[in-house]
């Protein structure tokens, strides 16, 4: 895989500063606080370890500037020439830079440092919707619905910026008290450069039929799909669709209805929302803005 045009540029400007690094940073360990027992990232302080996943290494850190507590999201060095994992989070460094919105996570700082790409994201005190599924939380209609409209806000703003997300589940949202934030933007993409991207991305459980079929003709529909079926997940505990493999949730995702009743009980207005935004043919699914409005209007009806 090659990198797009916009990518290369940005690569240019982080990697100017980074040759003389390179190959020490291949033979090190992962763990970047190890390299040579310095402070990795110039202008942060690093205070603790927040956890790591397949991309990298997430710290709480302190602006040394401004004293501002933030998070710090590296990227394994292992990872530097690995050209898919590397476009994919520059891409989420730049579209997090560049979107401003209450409900999608801040992104404050973006760049490599001592041949390291990180990014400084706002730090938020929280856990993600799939720790409280996990747990066993019971999420009313009510509750649910009201995690869903503010994703749902960020949605229509991505749309209106034509930015598809590609992977809306719960452990990309994060609830902090009342409030909701939407973070992973590392497989979101402007839809003019869906051609360029890969076929098939994001989370099967949650993945829309048209994703899980590979077309480039994605938008906040799409996003919607996933949405929907998180929503189903929060209030029933339960995913209308698994299976033994991948490939067998996408297939039920495109050709299976989802049943309902089999899932639990929901209230007549909002089943006909969850199959609204859950329709297997793009063309007929709530558009972001849709789901909004219809939302609020069930919130209001329940005061």
């Amino acid at each position: 895989m090659e990198f797009d045009q916009k990518t290369n540029k940005v690569l240019e400007t982080l990697k100017k500063h980074a040759k003389k690094t390179q190959k020490r940073l291949q033979e090190t360990p992962l763990n970047p606080i190890a390299v040579d027992g310095e402070q990795p990232i110039s202008g942060y302080c690093i205070i603790d370890k927040v956890g790591s996943g397949g991309m990298g290494t997430v710290f709480k850190a302190q602006n040394v500037d401004t004293g501002e507590l933030v998070a710090i999201k590296m990227l394994y060095p292992g990872h530097n020439n690995d050209p898919t994992i590397l476009q994919q989070f520059i891409n989420e460094g730049m579209m997090l830079i560049n979107l401003k919105h209450p409900n999608i996570l801040k992104g404050l700082d973006f760049g490599i440092s001592k041949g390291f790409y990180f990014l400084a994201i706002e730090l938020v005190e929280g856990e993600s919707l799939i720790s409280f599924i996990e747990k066993g939380f019971s999420f009313t209609e009510e509750h649910a619905l009201r995690v869903a409209l503010q994703v749902a806000r960020a949605l229509v703003y991505l749309e209106k910026r034509d930015i598809v997300h590609r992977d809306i589940k719960p452990a990309n949202i994060l609830l902090l008290g009342e409030k909701v934030k939407l973070c992973d933007l590392a497989l979101a993409v402007e839809t003019k450069n869906l051609e360029e991207t890969e076929s098939t991305c994001g989370t099967v459980e949650y993945i829309s039929p048209e994703q899980a079929q590979g077309e480039k003709t994605l938008d906040s529909r799409s996003d919607v799909y996933s949405l929907g079926i998180t929503c189903i997940h929060m209030i029933s505990g339960k995913l209308p669709f698994e299976g033994d493999s991948g490939e067998e949730v996408m297939r039920r995702h495109i050709y299976e209805p989802i049943n309902l009743n089999a899932l639990g009980s929901f209230s007549p207005e909002v089943r006909k929302l969850l199959f609204g935004m859950t329709e297997k043919k793009q063309q007929d699914r709530l558009t972001a803005t849709k789901v909004k409005e219809e939302i609020k209007t069930i919130l209001r009806k329940r005061k």
